[in-house]
């Protein structure tokens, strides 16, 4: 339908140049006023653009090697069944693998693969055949991914409970746990990059040996950031924020967030409360250095530029010790003993000039 939409503009644009023309002379000099050669023009140009485009995946999935117990679970299907190598399944099927020595490698195209090992188990995403991008779930184990270091954006995502990756080009490397309460996953970027999108923050890019640790609870209300190698930016949501122009008094709601650069042993701690009424969260970000100090701490309402407290003050036990410390100084006062000595009513006036003095510094003292 878009290419004969396009073909259809093209005609069109034809006959708007007929309508521009000065005169039949012009117009046949241009070209005449046959359609035919212009619409065969776009049509070619049409063609010859789908046929530049790389095509980097196939219709469906392909079992390519199997070695040990694996099994599938098709679509709809009820029950898992022995894979069969050299076999194609439908898109929405799951895959595992069941024991230490099984193995599975599946093909997504010439230079996309999925490998997993051990206990380990992958999904993918029942889509239309049309659709060029392709989305796996991660459900438990371990898992290798390849695809081209030329993959364009978006047409890859590795999806979980608590994140989606994406924008994935080149190698990587999943481990996914369930743990009871949640699960954890390990994501690390092999060659080429990929980012992560969250609820409430985005890994803007992670480059080749940068490894992050995800954990996140069973009803998704808290989200934990944990770098282990390599040093990489996480974007993080701290909500709405209200501007007004001096000039024309225009006011204007934009989205306020943090650049925290994630190294060994930083973290970064996402928690959200659900309202009695409404759907707009209350979250709390927190980011935490690699000695364990909180560093930032933001408190908001989602979609409310009113209810938000901007950045506030480190609240860890170093800085309350602190805070304990200047208190305890500033509420320390030092007594003065001052002798105003009997009151001389028949005093010189220097003795009444003596009093006054004496009386300035005791309100002094006062203040």
């Amino acid at each position: 339908m878009k290419d004969f939409a396009k073909i259809l503009a093209a005609a069109a644009a034809a006959v708007a140049i007929a309508a521009h023309a000065q005169d039949d002379d012009e117009w046949a000099d241009a070209g005449g006023g046959d359609f035919g050669d212009e619409i065969d023009a776009a049509a070619k140009a049409v063609s010859a653009k789908k046929a530049s485009q790389p095509k980097f995946f196939t219709v469906l999935p392909f079992c390519r090697e199997i070695e040990g117990v694996v099994e599938v679970l098709r679509p709809q299907a009820a029950a898992w069944e022995t894979a069969e190598e050299g076999k194609f399944y439908p898109l929405g099927t799951s895959y595992r693998t069941v024991g230490a020595s099984s193995r599975l490698l599946v093909s997504f195209g010439t230079e996309s693969t999925v490998e997993i090992g051990g206990d380990s188990s992958f999904g993918t995403r029942a889509q239309p055949l049309g659709e060029r991008g392709r989305v796996i779930t991660l459900k438990g184990g371990s898992l290798d991914l390849k695809l081209p270091r030329n993959l364009p954006d978006g047409m890859f995502t590795v999806s979980a409970p608590g994140f989606a990756v994406v924008n994935l080009a080149g190698d990587s490397r999943y481990a996914f746990e369930n743990t009871g309460d949640g699960d954890s996953a390990t994501i690390r970027c092999v060659t080429g990059t990929l980012s992560v999108s969250g609820r409430h923050f985005e890994i803007l890019s992670m480059r080749a040996a940068n490894e992050v640790r995800i954990r996140t609870s069973q009803d998704v209300l808290f989200t934990g950031i944990y770098g282990t190698r390599g040093d990489y930016v996480v974007r993080l949501d701290q909500g709405l924020i209200e501007t007004i122009d001096i000039e024309s008094g225009a006011r204007t709601v934009e989205a306020r967030h943090l650049d925290w650069k994630m190294s060994p042993q930083t973290a970064v701690r996402i928690h959200r409360a659900k309202p009695d009424i409404g759907e707009n969260m209350a979250v709390s970000v927190m980011t935490f250095d690699a000695a364990g100090e909180l560093a930032n701490r933001c408190v908001f309402t989602e979609n409310r530029y009113e209810i938000t407290s901007g950045e506030l003050a480190p609240v860890s036990k170093a800085s309350r010790d602190e805070l304990a410390k200047k208190a305890s100084e500033a509420s320390e006062t030092e007594t003065v003993d001052v002798d105003v000595g009997e009151e001389d009513d028949g005093g010189s006036g220097d003795s009444g000039s003596g009093g006054d003095e004496e009386e300035d510094e005791e309100e002094d003292e006062d203040y």
